[in-house]
């Protein structure tokens, strides 16, 4: 391969580049198994390096654009999480209690409890306290001298797997 000072963006044609590209694509690829999440990521990727003016500078472009496509999933993978779950708006059981609904509740209440069995000790600890007992951030905080903001990081959390894991099981409706 070339050295780096010499890949330059406006001419793509050089087989140099297209080898650097297909590094990148590959590498990309060993990230994800989503061949068309992989695309976008090796797309927005070329998109973000070509608006670097300092490419050729690089002692190694490849390793940038590595970095850069790592940068590039996180991104991704922060947009498809939900940032926050509202336990209030996810109904657990339902208003019917008639026999096969006495079952079916019965049954999401298990998944429930497994979901939590699987949890970390210390995210399953700030969950009951704050949803079983009521108990306030704060208080929780005190209790188990954390900081407020590892109470709401392992709360939302908490809330994030078992809204999916619910949602994977069929258990929650589509709004």
């Amino acid at each position: 391969m070339k050295p780096a000072a010499d890949l330059h963006w406006d001419e793509l044609e050089n087989s140099d580049v297209k080898d650097l590209l297909a590094s990148l694509k590959a590498f990309i690829r060993s990230l994800t198994v989503d061949k068309s999440q992989a695309d976008d990521i090796f797309q927005e990727t070329v998109l973000r390096t070509k608006k670097s003016k300092h490419l050729s500078e690089l002692d190694s472009p490849l390793a940038y654009m590595i970095t850069v496509s790592k940068t590039v999933l996180y991104d991704f993978q922060k947009k498809n999480v939900p940032q926050y779950v509202d336990i209030e708006e996810v109904s657990i059981q339902s208003d019917d209690y008639s026999p096969s609904n006495t079952y079916l509740n019965q049954q999401k209440l298990a998944l429930v409890d497994s979901i939590l069995l699987n949890m970390s000790p210390l995210r399953r600890e700030i969950f009951v306290l704050r949803r079983v007992d009521g108990l306030a951030r704060d208080d929780i905080a005190r209790r188990l001298d954390v900081s407020v903001e590892v109470v709401k990081k392992h709360l939302t959390r908490a809330m994030v797997e078992i809204t999916v894991k619910l949602e994977e099981a069929g258990w929650l409706e589509d709004n």
